[in-house]
């Protein structure tokens, strides 16, 4: 006879059916892209591209307001007059 299922059966089974709904929005999220860009596209590589970035979302103006912490250049002096 089988056993019956236990709280760990059922972890796997819903771990197992997000990465599933995942995996489907991600590939409706593509096909999308695709489709649109089959008639928009001038040049593969343009098509290509669009594929190859279908994952990526578009800033918000919220995210230009965000400041960086670090600067860019570490080793750049702050407006500090460097002994000669």
């Amino acid at each position: 006879m089988d056993k019956p299922l236990n709280a760990d059966d059922f972890t796997a089974m819903e771990d197992q059916l997000k990465q599933c709904v995942e995996q489907d929005r991600h590939y409706w999220k593509v096909n999308d892209i695709k489709c649109d860009a089959i008639y928009t596209a001038k040049t593969y590589e343009e098509f290509a591209d669009r594929v190859a970035a279908a994952h990526l979302s578009p800033l918000h103006k919220e995210d230009y307001k965000k400041k960086c912490a670090r600067k860019w250049n570490q080793y750049a002096a702050d407006d500090k007059k460097v002994d000669e």
